[in-house]
């Protein structure tokens, strides 16, 4: 279902990293992501949000992309 409007992204964790590892090394980073299982029952994504400057968009992108 499309939202009507968001400012988040719920993506799949990497393979063979389960969410709540991924986030928890991202946040050691000063990345804050949210684990999927806050918001079901599925471990299997994560939240973003996007309400911030393109600057740090691309830089915790990066960051992010380290972590795989």
């Amino acid at each position: 279902m499309k939202p009507g409007g968001a400012f988040y992204i719920f993506p799949k964790a990497p393979n063979g990293i389960p969410p709540t590892d991924f986030c928890t090394r991202a946040i050691e980073k000063n990345v804050l992501i949210i684990p999927g299982n806050v918001f079901s029952g599925k471990d299997t994504h994560f939240r973003i949000s996007y309400a911030t400057t393109d600057e740090k968009l691309v830089q915790g992108c990066e960051i992010l992309n380290s972590l795989v």
